[in-house]
């Protein structure tokens, strides 16, 4: 076998080492996004497991700033169930959503809603921002009680524009807004992960049938 046979097949198999890692978490995120506008959350509330240090603590920080906890969620996506813990602020006007995540710290979300079909959203620590008609996703970066209050002013000068939003008082009013939210955003939300996980695997598949090609072709 010649240097530039030998160097083709080396790139192939590099190339097949590199499907093997990338292909597996596209095919999961490109399934978690195809069918996000029809999942839906469920309660979870007393058989859920126990929430991580790090969810317990958060959630701790936005009970001393006015939020009471509704319950615990489930999401069934395909890499498995994801749970999360749902608290709502004494007035009603958010919602909290806390996920475990790796590496932590997991993301807290803040959500608000109107019946005119407007959307706040604040994701805290970390994410992709959002800007489209109905929705405003903004990320914050800095510590969870600013989040929270970064959340909370635009809330209130939406409000003077859109008037009170739309109450929260169980997980029941948690699950209808769930379920607008993905209908509308989901897929559009979830877009810049997909990107990321499946370009990856593209490149890979890209350089495999070049390495297929030079494979055939050297001699």
């Amino acid at each position: 076998m010649t240097p530039a046979q030998l160097s083709a097949v080396g790139t192939l198999i590099f190339s097949l080492v590199l499907l093997l890692v990338f292909v597996p978490g596209a095919i999961r995120s490109w399934q978690t996004a195809a069918g996000v506008s029809a999942r839906r959350q469920e309660d979870a509330t007393g058989r859920a497991p126990k929430p991580s240090a790090d969810r317990a603590r958060r959630i701790a920080t936005c009970e001393a700033l006015g939020y009471r906890p509704l319950g615990e969620t489930v999401a069934r996506i395909p890499g498995g169930d994801v749970f999360g813990t749902v608290l709502a602020s004494d007035d009603g006007w958010a919602y909290a959503l806390f996920a475990d995540g790796r590496p932590e710290p997991g993301l807290t979300g803040f959500y608000s809603a109107w019946p005119d079909g407007t959307w706040l959203g604040t994701i805290h620590p970390r994410g992709d921002p959002l800007e489209i008609p109905g929705l405003s996703l903004r990320i914050e970066t800095g510590t969870l009680p600013a989040a929270e209050a970064a959340h909370r002013d635009l809330l209130t000068r939406t409000a003077q524009r859109h008037g009170p939003p739309r109450l929260v008082r169980s997980l029941t009013d948690v699950f209808a807004l769930d379920a607008d939210y993905r209908t509308r955003f989901g897929g559009r939300e979830l877009r810049p992960l997909l990107i990321r996980a499946v370009a990856p695997a593209a490149a890979a598949l890209l350089l495999t049938l070049i390495s297929v090609a030079l494979v055939l072709v050297v001699r």
